[in-house]
């Protein structure tokens, strides 16, 4: 067969092509969940980011874009991710083959001993490309929806005896913010440790900031946190709850349900007509919670691996 395509590295001079691919993929085009251009460029000036050498472009002959590949290399837990889109086109299958080991010889060549890439459930060629050159699945991911209409059915916030719920202030919260985020998560699969400076990089992007996240405490001590995310086109807006965590030492006390609670109405009181989130399958709590507050499942993503010794 002949190859009607190649892989070439990105570089920031294709970043309007490559916003304008991804959208059209997601089908965001116009929609509130459209990427922007400066979305795209903070994503990948993150620290430790480099596109121009992480990022690589399947495209035709004429400049025609068919996929795009992100590489991430987590260097604290020694495991690279692979992000990647292709078209539903002729050469998706051999697009996905070469996507999937371009990224093995991407990480090979980095300081990781184990190499992720997440796929949607219900993408046939996508598993059989990794499973043809060797992946294995290792996790399974539930992407859940809460819909407005329902907004009458939402709870209202009980906060716990003792505890109160304010607004993260950058300035003054951002060093224990970060402890007790790495804190939260220490025993989930595939966290890597955060530092100061990525989570103010990612606190500063579109879509997030300072008034969608969400601290729970007692007194003057940080219990745990809710991290939302929200977009809008101006006429539509959709609901993002990134992240849910609670301190080793506060769990048990449903001060999970109180923030995420908190947050839902946040998200509804600026205008989401939607909240969406992704939850491991295999953490039960978290699933539980989100199922009883009104969250439905609307599709599933599975991670692959590939070891890299």
């Amino acid at each position: 067969m002949n190859v009607t395509f190649s892989i070439n590295q990105f570089r920031w001079s294709d970043t309007a092509r490559i916003v304008t691919f991804l959208n059209k993929l997601s089908c965001a085009e116009t929609t509130e969940t459209e990427l922007s251009e400066r979305l795209f460029r903070q994503w990948h000036e993150m620290p430790g980011e480099n596109p121009e050498l992480d990022c690589f472009i399947a495209e035709t002959a004429s400049g025609e874009v068919l996929g795009f590949l992100h590489m991430i290399t987590e260097k604290p837990i020694r495991r690279s991710i692979a992000i990647q889109s292709v078209a539903q086109c002729t050469d998706h299958s051999a697009i996905a083959k070469q996507f999937a080991l371009t990224a093995r010889k991407f990480a090979g060549d980095q300081p990781t001993d184990v190499l992720h890439i997440q796929i949607n459930k219900e993408d046939h060629e996508w598993r059989v490309a990794l499973e043809d050159t060797g992946w294995t699945s290792v996790k399974e991911y539930w992407n859940l929806r809460w819909k407005s209409e329902n907004r009458h059915l939402l709870e209202k916030v009980s906060v716990p005896e003792g505890f109160g719920i304010r607004k993260l202030e950058l300035d003054t919260d951002i060093k224990i913010f970060t402890e007790i985020q790495n804190e939260s998560f220490s025993e989930h699969w595939g966290f890597c440790p955060n530092t100061v400076e990525e989570i103010t990089a990612r606190i500063l992007m579109e879509r997030s900031g300072e008034e969608g996240i969400l601290l729970v405490h007692e007194g003057t001590r940080i219990a745990g946190y809710n991290w939302t995310l929200y977009a809008s086109n101006g006429s539509a807006a959709i609901g993002w709850v990134g992240m849910t965590g609670v301190h080793p030492d506060y769990r048990g006390k449903k001060l999970g349900k109180a923030i995420v609670l908190t947050g839902m109405h946040k998200l509804f009181e600026r205008g989401a007509s939607r909240i969406e989130l992704e939850v491991d399958s295999e953490n039960v709590p978290a699933r539980e919670l989100y199922y009883k507050l009104g969250f439905e499942k609307v599709s599933e993503t599975l991670w692959f691996e590939s070891p890299l010794q």
